[in-house]
């Protein structure tokens, strides 16, 4: 076996061990956070570093591409363990351990394994609002966002796996394990699913005000890839359409029982 040979062995190893990994840990949690969301995740992932807008980037990294793909979700604050508020919270202090077997025997090297690390703390839909509401300018983080085409690539598809019809399926998943209402009645006068600001009480806690929130957000600007954006843009779609017909299930019945309370 040739030296080539023998590291793509070497890496298949790497990326086993991963998701071996990752789906201990992730064993329990509810199937909007589950293995095969990172798996889709990956997937997605590999798919958009074909894109052509990523040419000015350099070439993508393939294993750190597939292990930030398959590590975006292990620092993710809602899954950690509740005694944990003072432990393991950032890529380096979850995955060292993981690494170091790797990189003792050379198949990853010390600059792969510290993008990885990056690309898993980056990734964070909340980290970015947090962000934009703080008005960050052009600091390092944002270079290194703009010129790290593996991190673009893993934000890419997560945010893309979070809208369209598995977006729709993982937010009532979510819904449920946390006990949040699908569907609060619309108190505007329209009786549309408008932003939740426009809502009544207890409004922005529903299902349908997470659309509002982040889901009809992740698109434009909000993505890196040409790619992402077009795929983006049919899920923005579908989503509408939903919300538009979950409005008119709920007038079927609001406005239905009110003309029969009247002719009583």
């Amino acid at each position: 076996m040739s030296g080539d040979e023998t590291e793509e062995v070497g890496l298949i190893d790497v990326i086993e061990r991963a998701e071996e990994l990752v789906k201990a840990r992730m064993e329990d949690n509810d199937p909007s956070h589950d293995w095969h969301h990172v798996h889709r995740v990956r997937l997605m992932a590999l798919s958009l570093s074909r894109c052509p807008s990523l040419a000015h980037v350099g070439t993508i990294d393939p294993i750190v591409l597939e292990l930030g793909a398959l590590f975006h979700d292990l620092c993710d604050a809602k899954y950690l363990p509740q005694n944990s508020a003072t432990g393991p919270t950032t890529a380096k202090t979850v995955l060292s351990d993981f690494f170091e077997p790797f990189l003792a025997g050379g198949l990853v090297n010390a600059e792969q394994v510290q993008c990885i690390y990056h690309i898993v703390d980056s990734t964070s839909w909340s980290k970015e609002e947090k962000r934009r509401a703080a008005k960050v300018g052009e600091d390092e983080e944002a270079k290194w966002q703009k010129q790290c085409g593996e991190f673009q690539c893993v934000s890419d598809a997560d945010r893309l796996d979070a809208i369209g019809s598995i977006g729709i399926l993982r937010v009532a998943a979510f819904s449920g394990a946390k006990d949040r209402p699908l569907h609060i009645p619309p108190a505007n006068p329209a009786q549309d699913s408008v932003p939740p600001a426009e809502q009544g009480e207890g409004y922005n806690g529903s299902a349908v005000a997470h659309f509002h929130s982040k889901l009809l957000k992740i698109k434009d600007d909000r993505l890196w890839t040409d790619m992402a954006r077009s795929e983006a843009s049919r899920r923005q779609s579908m989503m509408q359409s939903f919300l538009t017909e979950l409005d008119l299930e709920w007038l079927v019945a609001d406005q239905g029982a009110q003309l029969s309370l009247l002719q009583e």
